[in-house]
């Protein structure tokens, strides 16, 4: 049986962008990507959010690639608007279920798209963008990642570096516009400095439990326990690295619900939902490879435990509750 769900995160826009740049054939309706409509219908879709992942070292400006992506997202939603329609308020949510389509989500990966600027971060939310991350892996003009070598992943958190003086500025200027602020993948003192400045829910799209997996791209409890305090969430990860330490297990539903498990005992059941990561990862090693097998892990959720509700607040109600409150 399918269970609507709402995925904070996933790389699918990147993915099609690459195979058009190459003369590839490109499809967000049908591909062999990890998500395209037909495996989002077959899983039970309700909002999938797109990011307009940016790696600051291939680019000459951050600015006008995340816009190249953007072209392309709103080119596919427009080829498939039968389908899938965007989001710009909470209220265009409610009317693509009433139409029977999938509600698609414009989100930012890398805050140096704005390059700084709140004029051009207003530009992204003019066209749509209502979720962007400070930063992805690399430092910028906003603050730093939390890891310490790029170049190194399993390399220890960054605990030091936070959001500089012109991070401050774009982060209270999102809250300003209603943009959501992601704190997937920025330092843990960035972290902070996002709960010190953020007064209502602010998000980790997608990120794990670091006492389980002690990954730095995880949320340590304290983390878990400050994000819940706001009223925020953090979407599940289905990277194999972020689920689980053992480099070469397979990682089955079971191993998901763990995350989740420790993220209500430790947060409450409202601080927890999902964020794939879906074409930016790896599902060889994966149980859920795609969204048609979602219904696996609704299932799965209530076997380890969690009541039918619970597991209908992580696939779709705790990140909606957020959407509520800040896409008006």
């Amino acid at each position: 049986m399918k269970h609507k769900f709402i995925d904070m995160h996933c790389d699918t826009v990147s993915e099609l962008y690459y195979r058009k740049r190459d003369g590839k054939p490109y499809s967000l309706y049908e591909n062999e990507l990890d998500i395209d409509v037909k495996k989002l219908q077959a899983g039970g879709a309700y909002v999938q959010c797109f990011a307009m992942f940016t790696h600051l070292p291939s680019v000459k400006s951050a600015y006008e690639y995340a816009n190249t992506l953007a072209d392309l997202y709103y080119d596919e939603l427009r080829k498939n608007s039968e389908y899938i329609a965007p989001v710009l308020t909470y209220s265009d949510i409610e009317k693509n279920e009433r139409d029977g389509k999938i509600s698609a989500l414009l989100t930012l990966e890398e805050g140096e798209c704005c390059e700084g600027s709140p004029e051009k971060l207003k530009h992204f939310y003019d066209r749509g963008a209502r979720m962007m991350n400070i930063t992805w892996n690399f430092p910028n003009s906003l603050g730093w990642p939390n890891i310490v070598d790029p170049r190194n992943h399993g390399v220890g958190s960054d605990t030091v570096h936070g959001l500089t003086d012109r991070g401050r500025q774009i982060v209270e200027y999102m809250t300003q516009l209603g943009m959501i602020v992601d704190t997937s993948h920025s330092s843990d003192r960035s972290f902070y400095d996002v709960a010190d400045i953020v007064k209502g829910p602010f998000i980790a799209s997608h990120s794990n439990c670091r006492s389980i997996c002690g990954h730095p791209r995880n949320l340590t409890d304290d983390m878990i326990r400050v994000l819940a305090g706001h009223g925020g969430v953090s979407g599940l990860n289905y990277c194999a690295s972020f689920i689980s330490n053992d480099e070469t297990a397979q990682i089955t539903a079971d191993d998901f619900a763990r995350h989740v498990l420790h993220f209500i005992k430790v947060g409450g059941e409202d601080v927890v939902g999902l964020g794939s990561d879906f074409d930016g990862i790896s599902t060889r090693r994966l149980e859920i490879k795609d969204p048609s097998f979602m219904p696996v892990l609704w299932d799965r959720l209530v076997k380890n435990g969690l009541s039918e509700d619970q597991a209908d607040k992580v696939f779709y109600k705790n990140v909606l509750r957020v959407f509520k409150e800040i896409l008006k």
